[in-house]
């Protein structure tokens, strides 16, 4: 296999600086403005609860969004689970 053609086979790096379509507001914890807040979040919810099936969607939405993929089902996802969770989320 050619270097060129194992090249266009790769993913496109991520790209943490993308903004959300609307800056959301966590009250008392942040503003998320980027794919960067959204995952500097993740890193403050606890390891357990991080591996729960709805938080492993969340981050798998938002690893696909850094590489090109559709935002909005990234802050869509996230969206629903902080109001599952009972975390206020207001958009901006």
């Amino acid at each position: 296999m050619a270097p060129a053609s194992r090249k266009s086979r790769s993913k496109p790096r991520p790209d943490w600086s993308r903004k959300l379509p609307r800056p959301l507001k966590i009250p008392s914890v942040m503003t998320l403005h980027t794919l960067a807040d959204v995952r500097a979040l993740l890193g403050h919810v606890p390891a357990e609860r991080r591996r729960v099936d709805t938080w492993r969607h969340v981050a798998k939405c938002l690893n696909e969004a850094a590489r090109g993929g559709g935002i909005e089902d990234a802050v869509i996802a996230l969206r629903l689970v902080l109001m599952l969770e009972n975390v206020p989320c207001v958009p901006q």
